[in-house]
C-alpha cells in the first residue's frame, strides 16, 4: 500500500521505541538518544538512527531545541503531535506528556539530561530491571488510585545479589526553599510503595545543604554526587543525612547496613 506524500510510516518498532524513550526523558541529546538506542534496539548503525532522528524531527513528532549549556549537538523533546501519536498507542506517560512540552528553559533542561546519565549507567552495569520516569509517575498519581506520594524524578528497581530492590530517586541540582523540603519530608515519610530514597546532588556543598533537612527522618534517605554514580553506579558512596557514615549504593539496596562506615573527608 502506498502512503499520502508527506506522511510517516511508524510501523517499526524502532520508531516507537525512539519515540518513547524521547517522552519519558522529557528532554535528550542526540548523543543520549543513541546510547539509549544501542543499549535498548541493539541498533549499531548510527547512519540509520541518524535518519530516523530527522525523519520523526521534520514530520513534527519531536520537537529539536538549542540550549546553553557546555555539550555540543541538539537537544530533543516529544512534540504535542509525538505525544498525542504515542497514547493512541496505549502508552500513559503520553497522556499528562503536557509538562514535557512547556518546560523548555535551560534548567529544566539540563536537569532532565543529568538524570539521562544516571539512567545510562544503570542500563549499562547490566543490573537495571526497571526505570519509572517521572512523567510515568505523574500518570500514575494524577490518573488512578495507586500513585506515589509524590511525583519523583524515577522510581527505579535494580536486581543485586539475587533480589529485586526499589528506591525512588531525586535529582537535585538547584537548591530549593527551605519549606519545599520540608514538604517533600513530608510525603516522604507518607509513602507507602517505596522504603528507600537517593537523592543525588552535583556538588558536596548542596548535598549536605539538602541532607540537613532529612536528620532524624522516619524513612531511609540517602545522599550521593552525581559525578560518583556517573563513575560507580550501584558502588557509587552514600551518605546518611547526618553526612557522617557512607556506604556503596548496592550495600544499603541490599539491606547490609553493617558496611556503613564513618565519614573521614
Amino acid at each position: 500500500m502506498g502512503y499520502v506524500k508527506g506522511s510517516i510510516d511508524l510501523s517499526s518498532t524502532q520508531d516507537g521505541l525512539l519515540l518513547e524513550q524521547v517522552l519519558r526523558s522529557r528532554h535528550a541529546t542526540h548523543d543520549q538518544l543513541w546510547q539509549f538506542f544501542q543499549l535498548k534496539a541493539r541498533e549499531n548503525r548510527r547512519r540509520i538512527f541518524n535518519w530516523r532522528m530527522l525523519r520523526l524531527v521534520q514530520h513534527g513528532l519531536i520537537t529539536r531545541l538549542k540550549v546553553k549549556y557546555s555539550k555540543p549537538g541538539w537537544v530533543y523533546a516529544i512534540s504535542e503531535s509525538g505525544a498525542d501519536y504515542l497514547a493512541g498507542n496505549g502508552e500513559g506517560a503520553a497522556l499528562v506528556a503536557s509538562r514535557a512540552f512547556k518546560q523548555l528553559n535551560d534548567p529544566v533542561v539540563l536537569h532532565s539530561l543529568d538524570l539521562n546519565d544516571v539512567h545510562l549507567t544503570l542500563i549499562r552495569c547490566g543490573e537495571l530491571v526497571r526505570w519509572k520516569s517521572e512523567l510515568e509517575i505523574l500518570c500514575l498519581n494524577e490518573l488512578t488510585g495507586f500513585g506515589y506520594a509524590k511525583d519523583y524524578d524515577a522510581v527505579i528497581t535494580i536486581h543485586s545479589d539475587g533480589e529485586d530492590a526499589t528506591f525512588a530517586l531525586e535529582y537535585e541540582r538547584q537548591p530549593k526553599a527551605a519549606n519545599r523540603y520540608w514538604q517533600v519530608r513530608q510525603a516522604i515519610e507518607k509513602e507507602r510503595q517505596v522504603r528507600c530514597f537517593l537523592y543525588l546532588t552535583p556538588s558536596y556543598e548542596l548535598l549536605s545543604y539538602v541532607a540537613g533537612f532529612f536528620d532524624r527522618c522516619a524513612k531511609s534517605v540517602y545522599f550521593g554526587v552525581l559525578e560518583d554514580f556517573r563513575q560507580h553506579g550501584l558502588d557509587a558512596q552514600v551518605l546518611d543525612s547526618r553526612r557522617t557514615l557512607s556506604c556503596p549504593l548496592r550495600a544499603v539496596l541490599n539491606g547490609d547496613g553493617s558496611q556503613m562506615r564513618g565519614k573521614t573527608s
